[in-house]
């Protein structure tokens, strides 16, 4: 037994008090500690919850703000505790790419994906990116392994400094798209559409090309017989810019005095001011016969095509889809020429940037205002045409030539 004089035993008291003390602050810290990360990761994750939200307003300035901001969460990947949030913000980014149509706001959020740096295995099926820039301006390299973009549209994007070995571009478009400094050993690109494609640096050692169209002659004497890329040196395929732009219009034959002055308008800023040639057809000019030809051979030789849409046929009252489950009744309906769709058809076909000049109340076929592609781009007739080098759709079509 102990024999502890009183002032050993203060002491003793003293110390265990100490100790205890000691001991609650430290848990008091760690109580605190943790409390306080749970209140920033329910902060952190209800701030994302309401970038998402954002990205669904009505306002067009605060789903902008909301597609910068979905960036944030890319620089969680290090970050064991938050890296869900990165597969989360990706994951929602391919979800609306699947459903939006071309434009600024799509273009911002496929341009964000960029900044994830890692999308192996991610699912972009289906999705629109069209005229995106998958690419890194400090040049880091995005890694693209094994991720799935089977049947999306890459039209006019362009993919820098990739490593996307065994990547899938199952029937995927690939429409003037630019591929560069890129590591697409073993891809698979089984039935994708390579129309203009351009090419550079890039290795493509083992890549599926069979059933893929519109391939570039570089790859004559590359592929093998099922259509694997058997060269290990890395592809360039010369530029598919062309030095001499030349603009085919599509118009009617017969127009009113202020239709045929638009069209001059526009012919004298593509002439005048870009220093482009016009292909002007005036209905006089066309031969008596072989008139689909001298069409087919002028858009051949164009770099890009306009058509306006001018008011040429009005009905009345009429039916539309008659004796079918769509039949409808038509009153005071205006349509453009039917020319209009043969010669963007064919422009289609030989892969022109379309622009489309329309009068108000034309909203038939190509002039549908539902149309969504990154090289088609719309101009109402009554814009301003002594501001067209400052129009953001003509600086949208020009630049795709």
């Amino acid at each position: 037994m102990l024999n502890l004089s009183i002032s050993d035993l203060l002491q003793l008291i003293a110390i265990l008090g100490l100790v205890a003390a000691v001991v609650y602050g430290i848990l008091k810290f760690v109580s605190d500690f943790f409390q306080r990360e749970s209140t920033k990761r329910e902060n952190y994750y209800k701030s994302f919850d309401t970038v998402v939200a954002q990205l669904s307003s009505d306002v067009k300035t605060s789903q902008l703000s909301a597609a910068i901001l979905m960036r944030r969460y890319f620089k969680e990947i290090g970050n064991k505790k938050r890296a869900d949030l990165h597969l989360e913000a990706v994951n929602v980014i391919s979800s609306l790419l699947k459903v939006l149509p071309s434009g600024v706001l799509q273009k911002t959020l496929g341009d964000g994906l960029a900044y994830a740096t890692v999308l192996d295995k991610i699912d972009l099926q289906g999705t629109n990116l069209q005229n995106l820039y998958m690419g890194r301006k400090d040049d880091t390299c995005i890694s693209m392994a094994e991720t799935d973009m089977f049947m999306a549209d890459l039209s006019y994007a362009t993919l820098n400094n990739i490593d996307g070995r065994g990547a899938i571009f199952l029937d995927a478009i690939l429409f003037h798209t630019q591929i560069k400094n890129c590591d697409f050993t073993n891809a698979y690109f089984k039935g994708a559409d390579l129309s203009n494609v351009y090419f550079k640096d890039v290795q493509l050692y083992g890549a599926n090309f069979s059933q893929a169209t519109n391939l570039p002659v570089e790859f004559e004497g590359k592929l093998s017989s099922n259509g694997i890329f058997l060269s290990q040196e890395r592809l360039t395929t010369p530029s598919t810019r062309l030095e001499k732009k030349v603009v085919f219009f599509s118009m009617p034959g017969c127009m009113n005095k202020e239709d045929e002055i638009l069209t001059k308008d526009y012919k004298t800023f593509l002439e005048e001011e870009m220093q482009y040639e016009v292909i002007y057809y005036k209905k006089d000019e066309y031969p008596e016969f072989g008139q689909l030809n001298k069409i087919r051979q002028s858009i051949l030789n164009s770099t890009a095509m306009i058509a306006f849409g001018f008011k040429q046929i009005s009905i009345k009252e009429g039916i539309s889809l008659p004796n079918t489950a769509k039949e409808k009744n038509l009153f005071n309906v205006d349509l453009p020429t039917p020319w209009n769709e043969l010669e963007v058809g064919m422009g289609l076909m030989n892969h022109l940037p379309i622009l489309l000049v329309k009068s108000e109340g034309i909203s038939s076929g190509i002039f549908d205002s539902k149309l969504s592609e990154c090289f088609v781009a719309t101009i109402t007739a009554d814009s301003d045409n002594r501001e067209l080098k400052y129009n953001t759709e003509m600086k949208q079509w020009l630049s795709a030539f």
